[in-house]
């Protein structure tokens, strides 16, 4: 597909490097004339100098021919602009960032009265994620399919652990629905078969129906989360505090902002909340507000040397849950041995976003991709693909079907309800299946299998 992406930034560079990766024709409109080079000479895609809410710029980039445009600048005005003006000269579909609260409102987003085909907020959709990391305490990252039924979660197996030295096939046999889809151990990846016996400071990525997911988290080890700090008054600050208001979960909060106006807005804007105006990076700061009593500890501030950093710190006086945003993914391996270290990485989850709507466009013509997300640092993939009609999955056993090395078929969803199959199951149509992988860029049904 022709595809044009607006802004060169942290998100944009991402997608272009996704997008590069999938075959499409990219344009990439930017201001910066040494950011535009960098990104251009990088990817070896089109890039073209000036704004992008410029309609000669828009003309230049032959907008009407173009199948999605996407604006990802820091302006959000600019954002909407720019989209809507493409999509008047032609533009098939806009996808347009838009981070600031004040238009997180049903005109925009239930309503959508600007008419965009989506709307892409990565500060709300990272606050989303932390709040799942805060219900489940136990597991590093936790994603969810088939409209909340099926969870993923990635846990670390302790040397005191009861997993230690049982094979997938007793798991299976100890905890029936659940699936071990994936194991990283000393840094590879992994989708094992029965015979794989776990290990001390194994990662395993396990898939199952909801309640089945939630008991197991629950016998790991059990934790609750009644408190919480977070250091960094953003925006990912802000809407999570609103999701954690809900007074269903009953977790008190604390927040540390080193910007005093911006202390005194949190402030105002949640009143019942305790505010610091302090560096929550300082270690004296940390220990005079008793950072080390708290069940959890969100570090959430712009710089990610400070919050890795801040991080590590917390996890050697005994913080029992650490949330770090990290945005320069190449930092991760810093930190990737830290037991109880949660990672979010807000570009990844706004490129996962967009990425899942585009290979939905760009759909093979028996399958259709609903679900994408990254795991394990982008190493790995869950899909969740609908099947439409009769094809080559649905024409025998499970075991019959010749997948590719490193595809795993976790889960199937029929009739609204989970299956966790065995080999003696089988595919129909209408089915949703949930399948990870260690391929990149599955962009059709068709792909898992070998050819």
């Amino acid at each position: 597909m022709k595809i044009i992406v607006v802004g060169g930034g942290k998100v944009g560079t991402a997608l272009c490097r996704s997008l590069v990766a999938e075959n499409h024709d990219i344009i990439l409109i930017e201001q910066d004339e040494a950011v535009l080079n960098h990104i251009t000479k990088r990817f070896d895609i089109i890039g073209i100098l000036g704004n992008g809410a410029n309609f000669k710029v828009l003309e230049q980039a032959d907008v009407e021919d173009c199948d999605i445009f996407i604006t990802l600048t820091e302006q959000d005005e600019v954002n909407m602009v720019s989209a809507v003006l493409a999509k008047k000269m032609g533009a098939k579909e806009t996808i347009v960032r838009v981070r600031n609260p004040e238009y997180s409102n049903s005109y925009f987003k239930e309503k959508n009265i600007l008419g965009f085909s989506l709307v892409v907020n990565p500060e709300l959709l990272t606050a989303r994620y932390i709040a799942n990391s805060i219900d489940f305490p136990n597991a590093l990252s936790v994603e969810h399919f088939a409209n909340g039924r099926v969870a993923l979660m990635e846990f670390k197996i302790k040397s005191d652990s009861h997993l230690c030295e049982m094979s997938l096939f007793q798991f299976r046999k100890k905890y029936g629905n659940i699936i071990i889809c994936a194991i990283e151990r000393e840094n590879e990846l992994t989708i094992p078969n029965g015979d794989f016996v776990l290990q001390p400071n194994d990662k395993i990525f396990i898939t199952g129906n909801r309640m089945d997911v939630v008991h197991f988290h629950n016998s790991v080890r059990p934790q609750v989360i009644k408190n919480l700090m977070i250091i960094g008054a953003g925006k990912i600050a802000y809407y999570l505090l609103n999701i954690l208001q809900d007074e269903r979960r009953k977790i008190d909060l604390k927040v540390l902002e080193i910007n005093q106006k911006r202390a005194e807005f949190f402030s105002q804007e949640f009143p019942h909340l305790y505010i610091v105006h302090g560096d929550g990076t300082a270690k004296d700061i940390l220990l005079e507000e008793s950072a080390k009593h708290y069940d959890a500890v969100a570090t959430l501030t712009g710089v990610d040397e400070e919050n890795i950093i801040t991080s590590m710190f917390l996890n050697s006086v005994g913080v029992k849950k650490n949330i770090t945003k990290v945005n320069r993914t190449s930092l991760l391996e810093i930190i990737g041995d830290q037991d109880m270290t949660s990672i979010v990485t807000p570009k990844r989850i706004a490129v996962d976003t967009i990425m899942h709507f585009i290979r939905g466009r760009y759909n093979a013509r028996f399958s259709n991709l609903e679900a994408l997300h990254h795991v394990a640092n982008g190493r790995m993939e869950t899909l969740q693909f609908q099947i439409k009609e009769e094809n080559k999955l649905t024409q025998g056993n499970l075991s019959d079907l010749k997948l590719k090395k490193g595809v795993l078929i976790a889960a199937i969803i029929r009739n609204g309800k989970a299956i966790f199959p065995h080999g003696e199951d089988h595919l129909m149509v209408g089915d949703r299946i949930l399948v990870t992988t260690l391929i990149q860029n599955i962009t059709e049904i068709y792909d898992l299998l070998e050819r």
